[in-house]
């Protein structure tokens, strides 16, 4: 997806976001017992979005999608457990080993 140890993404709320385009879906259950659907791109398989059932009113939208990402800074990191050693942010991120028990505020 990006060629990092990590995918970055941010998070909006879902009636903020329109897409456009055929959008393909792969949906699994969490280790916290939510839904994940991944949305992805039904011509060429580029991530488009993922949503979790446990923040139903957010969407995550992949950075390296985005045509202008400039004032965005990274804030949160979750599944910190496996990244690779090589995969160093500022000491300002917060980090959570696995899926955290969070809602985002409204």
């Amino acid at each position: 997806m990006s060629g990092t140890g990590h995918s970055i993404g941010a998070m909006f709320q879902r009636d903020a976001v329109v897409l456009h385009g055929m959008i393909s879906e792969f949906t699994y259950q969490s280790g916290k017992g939510s839904t994940v659907t991944k949305g992805f791109c039904a011509t060429c398989g580029s991530p488009v979005y993922g949503r979790n059932t446990r923040s139903p009113d957010h969407i995550t939208l992949p950075l390296g999608a985005m045509e202008n990402a400039d004032g965005l800074q990274v804030e949160v990191v979750i599944f910190e457990r496996d990244k690779p050693h090589w995969d160093q942010l500022g000491e300002d991120v917060a980090f959570f080993a696995t899926q955290p028990d969070w809602t985002p505020p409204e």
